[in-house]
């Protein structure tokens, strides 16, 4: 599948360049300002300036996306070790006899706290 969609924006990235090739002209040119970081650059062309645009872009998305896939992993990760923990604990609980369960549950009304067991004898 990603297969298909690399080719789709492949496609459609030649398509663009394509169209913005055949419609620059010899007079399509810009004066670029970025004074307080970089120098300033007179007549570029206008494609010059959309390109480096468009891959300025894509490369801040490559970054904000590498940030949260690694946080999701990083989530998925730490997720996925709680769970075998919980299945480890839940085997074990599976595992021990009734009456032990019932015995610690009614040790349980002795305990200070005052929680009162249903199993307690009365």
């Amino acid at each position: 599948m990603w297969v298909i969609r690399a080719v789709l924006v492949l496609v459609l990235l030649l398509l663009v360049v394509g169209f913005a090739f055949n419609n620059s002209g010899p007079d399509q040119k810009v004066a670029v300002r970025l004074e307080p970081l970089f120098a300033n650059y007179v007549d570029v062309p206008l494609l010059t300036v959309v390109f480096c645009s468009v891959v300025a872009g894509a490369v801040l998305s490559m970054l904000l996306f590498i940030t949260i896939y690694l946080r999701l992993s990083m989530e998925v990760h730490s997720h996925r070790r709680r769970i075998k923990a919980l299945e480890a604990e839940a085997a074990i609980l599976r595992n021990r006899p009734i009456e032990e369960s019932a015995n610690l549950l009614k040790g349980a009304d002795r305990k200070p706290g005052g929680i009162k067991s249903p199993f307690a004898e009365n």
